[in-house]
């Protein structure tokens, strides 16, 4: 029997998430309650960044609620989105920049592998730049390690592909 294998990523549809900025960007928009105030979502595309802009600590909530509901309607893991940093925009108002994780980091796909080599699965990891590549005998095996993977509960838009 041939060998199974699969491919553990974190992707995201960029256009994707084009469409759920834009549509949140409508909402924020034509709030009533954000009248009179600084609430803006801006998102640059080439740099995989959003930066979010507000007057206040409830309208930034609210201005990322909105954006994280959109884009999980759209089928993006909001894990996606990642904290870079803060800062004072004019007005007194603050800046939250985020940045899109698209690839699974080294030091997450060294740990990702010693949780399988670790887990005694007689299967074979590979780190393949920002993709891991698992390869054993058994399918049950390899849904076995999704599961797994799925409990490890990391910080990635994490998803299952190229199943062979």
């Amino acid at each position: 029997m041939a060998d199974s294998s699969m491919d553990i990523m974190a992707e995201v549809d960029v256009h994707e998430i084009d469409n759920a900025w834009q549509q949140a960007v409508k909402e924020i928009g034509q709030r009533w309650d954000f009248k009179g105030k600084t609430a803006e979502l801006e998102w640059n595309k080439g740099e995989k960044k959003v930066t979010l802009t507000a007057s206040d600590k409830m309208v930034e909530e609210a201005m990322l609620d909105i954006f994280k509901t959109k884009l999980s309607k759209r089928g993006i893991n909001v894990k996606a989105l990642e904290l870079k940093g803060e800062e004072e925009a004019s007005g007194g108002a603050k800046r939250l920049i985020y940045t899109i994780i698209d690839g699974i980091p080294a030091d997450k796909a060294k740990e990702i592998t010693k949780m399988i080599k670790a887990a005694k699965y007689k299967v074979q990891a590979s780190i393949q730049g920002d993709v891991i590549r698992v390869t054993g005998k058994s399918r049950d095996v390899l849904q076995e390690i999704q599961q797994a993977v799925k409990e490890m509960d990391l910080p990635l838009p994490i998803s299952f592909g190229n199943y062979k």
